[in-house]
């Protein structure tokens, strides 16, 4: 899962949040830097990605997606499901995304302090070009596809990714729909066992 999926995911506390956001940034000491909620949200981050990559239709999705994008697939497929996430929204959420990612930016933007320099720099850029709102969209997903594509370190074919989005979307979003709500209630499960919302 990508951006967009860990902050909803994240419910509404702000702490949260910001930790579920540093989770792919931070590691070992690093951690060390941080208590309360920001490390709850850190190890949120984590349950997501572990429950993401032992569910079997997200292994589906990868095999799926492999026969086009070799090992880059599990990589785009979290961009992909990003994408179902903004496109289904209004099943998941009654808050319309855009008030959502607004929220989100602005409490990152309260709680900037908290991040490391070389965070910070992604902010302003991610209110700026509406991250959140604009994985609803095919120009939204390949402007993020094309990021990964050009710090690729390997040959690949992630130019046409997509393409082959638009050609798989279907299987792919079966997938989604299936994992989606498993993933969300366990996350839901943590959140409550912390005492949070």
């Amino acid at each position: 899962m990508n951006y967009l999926a860990h902050q909803f995911l994240s419910g509404t506390n702000k702490e949260i949040r910001v930790g579920n956001f540093l989770g792919d940034f931070m590691k070992g000491k690093d951690l060390e830097d941080f208590s309360g909620n920001i490390l709850l949200g850190i190890e949120l981050h984590r349950i997501i990605d572990e429950f993401t990559d032992t569910h079997e239709a997200v292994h589906r999705s990868k095999k799926i997606l492999h026969s086009k994008q070799g090992k880059y697939a599990s990589v785009l497929l979290d961009i992909y499901y990003d994408y179902f996430l903004a496109k289904n929204w209004s099943k998941y959420s009654e808050q319309p995304l855009k008030e959502f990612a607004t929220s989100v930016y602005d409490d990152f933007w309260e709680l900037k302090n908290h991040f490391p320099e070389k965070v910070i720099s992604f902010l302003p850029n991610m209110r700026e070009n509406d991250w959140f709102t604009n994985y609803g969209t095919y120009w939204g997903i390949d402007k993020a596809l094309q990021s990964i594509a050009r710090r690729a370190k390997y040959s690949n074919m992630i130019q046409d990714s997509l393409i082959h989005l638009k050609e798989l979307e279907e299987e792919l979003e079966a997938d989604f729909l299936i994992f989606m709500p498993q993933l969300k209630q366990r996350c839901d499960d943590f959140l409550k066992e912390k005492g949070l919302d």
